[in-house]
């Protein structure tokens, strides 16, 4: 896999072949086979790679905040989170932009991890939001496409002063007051 991410990210996924993943990683081709159908299998597996990364780091930082200061915990979140597609923008844009990808219609881990944040959240009493997953989903297409915009080079903005517009926005989401 790193082989192929490695070739993805220098060439493309169209021009990559199978021969050139399997002699990266030195592996021979029905080895590749006996793991992947296709390079869109393997395509595939780096994105699930990099969400299962993504969503570990972003427990990490959430669990560095006090328990109880639900404003810090998701100022936390968002800065882990844009510091993360800030910082693997390449592989993002490889990974979800670069080569399309049919739609699985399975779970989004990350908008899932910023779910159970809200709804700790809510039954913590620190904020009050009627669906959770929708307030979850809404605001991750948010940082998302905020961030997209910033890696394509359509908005310039400092990695701070992005990070703080963005935990605002969230803040006022939940209705709390900014930090």
């Amino acid at each position: 896999m790193n082989a192929a991410e490695a070739l993805f990210l220098d060439k493309g996924i169209g021009p990559t072949t199978i021969e050139e993943i399997t002699g990266g990683a030195d592996v021979a081709k029905g080895t590749f086979y006996l793991h992947f159908s296709s390079k869109e299998d393997i395509h595939a597996a780096l994105g699930e790679r990099f969400v299962r990364k993504f969503v570990a780091d972003l427990e990490i930082a959430v669990a560095k905040a006090p328990r109880t200061n639900w404003s810090a915990r998701l100022a936390v979140w968002v800065k882990a989170a844009t510091s993360g597609f800030l910082d693997n923008g390449p592989l993002v844009d490889m990974l979800y932009h670069a080569h399309p990808r049919p739609p699985d219609g399975g779970p989004n881990p990350i908008a899932d991890h910023l779910k159970a944040l809200l709804e700790a959240g809510h039954d913590a009493g620190a904020w009050s939001i009627d669906d959770p997953e929708f307030t979850a989903v809404f605001l991750f297409g948010g940082i998302h496409g905020v961030v997209d915009d910033v890696l394509l080079g359509k908005k310039r903005i400092s990695r701070t002063r992005l990070t703080q517009r963005l935990q605002k926005h969230f803040l006022r989401s939940v209705g709390l007051p900014e930090t």
